[in-house]
């Protein structure tokens, strides 16, 4: 039987934050309130509080609690598990009485959301959208430049030196720690009544890098947004590339500037760069690799903005183990050939209309793309190649409460402990007090206050304009 009353829980919602796993949670959420179900959302926000808070409404039919951390740099491995957050979630599971928890994302949260609410007797699901159970850094990217692959299971001795650490962790602290976030996940994923993951790829791999073995159900996320038109070839000889994701460098723009670059048509090449740079850095790199080539940056993504221009291929540089990659079924829904990394569930979601470069390689990039430009009847057979068929969502949404049916009917999992809570509690506190102690060793309180000053006087200005 499939639950009436649903929990969600999501490390952000929007309008607040917007991402790959916020937007599908939203629109699942929505599916389901369609469908006749009583949904909540338990959701993490960016927005620092001075104490634990949460913000209540009620949205589209939707019962919303968004909750506000008090501690600093809290989107980091080492700031998991918080309990005040695990306190207001073991609130919100009593008071919102749902049948079925599903687990989306620990990050901003706390790190133990499965086993809370199988203490209280309420069977849970967990969609696995990405690595960060497996990986402090999530990405699974090591090295000095942060762009190699890793393939190390998690809490293995060739962690402690990658991770992320402050000024006072000592490898024995660093250790202790990991030891702590990869038994944490593992008892997240083992608890669960069931573990969905988007692509068989994905899922495997996660399993292996946390070493569990537990059934894993694929389901492919489906269609979450209206079909883009097939765009239009060009006919004056320039082969117009298009990308559109974020312009960071986990998504590889740089890696396709190199590759056109060394392009022996790159007389012929015209990159059209769809993504807000994330920071001021990186856009200047962009610029510099840019200079000299025919590249137009149009700013923040926008779907519209591919309507109606002409195409003749779609790259997709990422450095990343994609788990599904929304911007590959957009790229499919174009209709041109597309080039794509050989990684996670790009290599696995390939088909006729792709050809795959190695991943970080702007050498491979660059044969791949001269082969195409060479060859026009090449083109043309990806182009003329089918695209996969990409459920609708409403098949998704199907196939996701079948899952809940089977997770209500299956016993509840003994095999993992809960997580011992004095302990996470007891690290947490003398976390934070190490780390309290360094913000104030730094000054880093005085910048904050300078920075509070400002945005008071600003907000002052703001209203003693509007009153005039």
């Amino acid at each position: 039987m499939t639950p009436r009353r649903i929990a969600h829980v999501v490390h952000g919602f929007p309008p607040e934050v917007i991402g790959g796993t916020e937007l599908y949670a939203s629109r699942l959420v929505a599916a389901q309130v369609e469908r006749g179900h009583q949904v909540s959302v338990f959701a993490g926000s960016l927005e620092w509080r001075p104490q634990v808070e949460v913000d209540r409404s009620l949205e589209n039919g939707i019962t919303l609690w968004r909750v506000h951390r008090d501690d600093l740099y809290f989107d980091r491995w080492d700031k998991g598990f918080h309990p005040g957050v695990s306190a207001r979630f073991r609130e919100f599971l009593i008071e919102t009485r749902p049948e079925l928890v599903h687990v989306h994302h620990w990050i901003r949260l706390s790190t133990d959301l499965v086993a809370i609410a199988d203490e209280l007797g309420i069977p849970a699901v967990v969609t696995l959208h990405d690595l960060f159970p497996s990986c402090p850094r999530v990405f699974r990217l090591k090295g000095e430049h942060g762009d190699q692959a890793c393939e190390v299971p998690l809490g293995r001795a060739d962690c402690v030196p990658c991770v992320p650490r402050w000024r006072f962790d000592r490898d024995d602290a660093v250790a202790a720690n990991l030891q702590s976030y990869r038994a944490d996940m593992r008892s997240e994923l083992l608890r669960a009544r069931a573990r969905i993951a988007p692509s068989a790829t994905h899922g495997e791999f996660l399993k292996r890098m946390l070493e569990v073995d537990a059934p894993l159900a694929v389901v492919p996320h489906g269609r979450i947004a209206p079909p883009l038109p097939a765009a239009p070839q060009s006919h004056d000889g320039v082969i117009r590339v298009a990308y559109f994701s974020h312009l960071q460098p986990l998504k590889g723009a740089h890696v396709l500037l190199e590759a056109v670059a060394r392009s022996a048509h790159r007389e012929r090449i015209e990159v059209h760069l769809h993504g807000a740079a994330v920071d001021a850095p990186y856009k200047e790199r962009l610029e510099r690799l840019a200079s000299g080539l025919r590249v137009l940056f149009h700013g923040a993504y926008e779907r519209a903005a591919l309507d109606s221009r002409p195409i003749d291929l779609a790259v997709l540089p990422t450095l990343c183990r994609e788990s599904w990659s929304f911007i590959l079924d957009e790229a499919f829904d174009l209709g041109c050939p597309i080039l794509a990394a050989r990684t996670g569930a790009l290599e696995e979601r390939a088909n006729g209309r792709v050809r795959l470069f190695e991943r970080n390689d702007a050498g491979d990039l660059a044969a791949q793309l001269d082969a195409l430009i060479a060859d026009p009847e090449l083109r043309a057979t990806m182009r003329r190649a089918a695209a996969p068929r990409l459920s609708e969502f409403a098949e998704h949404v199907a196939a996701i409460e079948s899952i809940y049916a089977q997770a209500l009917a299956a016993p509840a999992t003994t095999v993992q402990p809960a997580p011992n809570a004095d302990r996470l509690a007891d690290a947490f506190r003398r976390r934070e007090h190490y780390f309290r102690e360094l913000v104030a060793i730094e000054k880093w309180e005085d910048v904050v206050n300078e920075l509070r000053a400002r945005i008071d006087e600003l907000e002052r200005h703001i209203r003693d304009s509007a009153g005039r």
